[in-house]
């Protein structure tokens, strides 16, 4: 997929590689494991007004059922940003514990509340992600199979580099059922589908729609669009434009936040002159 200097490569919704080429800020919840590889450019995390930059071979975990928020950009030297993403899910990780008897007993706890591990440069480490990215380069589709061993060898290597990552990775626990009015408010602009919110708030998918309709007086999908939208109109009378607030308000592409904005208000986002 290409979008206003942005290429975002995803096999089975599993393995990703993303290139930009200017300064993007994303923000998201991650519902699974995501493990994160910096193959060349800058990478900032942020969480609670704290910064951890990344450069050119390094890597951490962001913890499932978590809000990620990151800027990726290019390094000093123009080399744009490219970064590799692999997701963890939880059935890939049920499996291998039960089919390498991983033993979890006495394991140390990873004791940090941070949604971000960072991860030690490891050369075996390296090597995987190099594998992977070739693959990418190659304009290659993996297979099924190969992909479950590349994911499986992921997990040991982890568990193996850093032992209290267990407590992290096996922890199989449902998230706990929040506040949905304030989660809403506070992340509407988050890339997940009414499936995602529902799951990250602790409900079942029919639960959430009875609930947010209870609250809201709509469905959650018709709100969720217009929330954004209406962030992003904020945005725009304020100096901001359509190319710089499509994603920071939650939409995949500009295309569909032009047709919706349009739909919604009368007039496209482009004539906005603040």
């Amino acid at each position: 997929m290409f979008e206003a200097g942005i290429q975002l490569y995803n096999f089975m919704e599993t393995f990703f590689c993303c290139t930009v080429n200017q300064k993007e800020e994303f923000k998201s919840v991650v519902q699974e494991h995501m493990l994160v590889y910096v193959v060349q450019g800058e990478l900032d995390v942020l969480h609670n007004e704290r910064r951890h930059h990344l450069h050119k071979g390094q890597a951490y975990l962001i913890r499932k059922n978590h809000k990620a928020h990151k800027n990726e950009y290019p390094s000093k030297d123009g080399t744009p940003f490219k970064g590799l993403f692999l997701q963890l899910k939880q059935p890939m990780l049920k499996k291998t514990l039960s089919e390498y008897h991983i033993n979890l007993s006495g394991a140390q706890e990873y004791k940090s509340k941070s949604p971000y591990v960072m991860l030690p440069e490891h050369p075996v480490l390296t090597g995987m992600f190099k594998s992977v990215e070739s693959w990418f380069d190659a304009g290659m589709q993996p297979s099924e199979a190969l992909m479950e061993a590349k994911i499986k060898e992921v997990i040991l290597t982890l568990v193996e580099i850093m032992p209290e990552l267990k407590s992290v990775l096996f922890d199989f626990h449902e998230p706990f059922k929040i506040d949905l009015a304030a989660f809403m408010d506070a992340n509407f602009a988050s890339d997940l589908d009414v499936e995602g919110f529902a799951h990250y708030t602790g409900r079942s998918l029919s639960a959430f729609k009875k609930e947010f309709g209870e609250i809201f007086g709509e469905a959650p999908g018709k709100w969720i669009i217009s929330r954004r939208l209406q962030e992003a109109k904020t945005l725009m009378e304020n100096g901001a434009k359509p190319l710089d607030v499509y994603l920071t308000v939650g939409f995949k592409n500009l295309s569909h936040f032009s047709t919706a904005f349009k739909r919604q208000y009368g007039y496209p986002p482009s004539s906005i002159v603040s």
